[in-house]
């Protein structure tokens, strides 16, 4: 059965016959999670990746204090995946938590090369994914590294403005690094200078 957002994927895969497509989408599975739910949780093995059609997932992990520490947060068009070579032998140091209803493919790790040796057309779209995603993971690290509290904060609002309002306000300070408190008052002092999204 056709999917309109495989179907919207697939189009990016150059030189896939209408055949290879019906039958990859039988391949690629897409489901529909609830706000809340857990796709992955640290210390577990990791199986699994997903891309996100519509919703968003938080990566986090706990620190040795208990505390969670946001990663990173994949919004529509990212891909939630661990590119460390080694990451389907060792527990994942991660959760995948939907911070809202969330609708994604779930790519089978365990079966994917398979399905690269089956459809050869989708490896170039799958390293293109791969390295979108870890240029767009060392840009925000270096960015982060050398920016202040402040201008990491003012970053946010410039790339990813979605994200004030769709999250809540303590995750959104892990992920920059300060506390609750200290994104507050960063707020409050900005607030009159920067346009916030509706």
């Amino acid at each position: 059965m056709s999917n309109e957002y495989v179907d919207a994927l697939l189009e990016k895969a150059e030189g896939l016959t209408d055949e290879e497509k019906q039958a990859l989408s039988l391949h690629l599975p897409i489901k529909t999670y609830a706000k809340g739910s857990l796709l992955l949780r640290q210390g577990e093995g990791y199986k699994e990746c997903f891309h996100v059609f519509k919703g968003c997932i938080r990566q986090y992990f706990l620190d040795d204090t208990g505390n969670e520490r946001t990663v990173d947060f994949f919004t529509e068009g990212d891909t939630a995946a661990l590119l460390d070579g080694d990451c389907l032998k060792e527990p994942s140091p991660y959760f995948w938590e939907c911070a809202e209803e969330s609708t994604v493919l779930v790519g089978d790790l365990t079966v994917e090369s398979d399905i690269l040796d089956r459809f050869p057309s989708l490896q170039k779209m799958m390293r293109q994914m791969l390295e979108q995603n870890l240029g767009k993971t060392q840009t925000a690290f270096t960015s982060f590294i050398s920016s202040t509290p402040e201008q990491r904060y003012l970053n946010l609002v410039r790339t990813r403005p979605d994200l004030l309002k769709r999250v809540p306000q303590y995750q959104i300070a892990s992920f920059l690094g300060m506390t609750p408190e200290s994104l507050s008052r960063i707020r409050k002092r900005l607030s009159p200078s920067i346009s916030l999204p509706e």
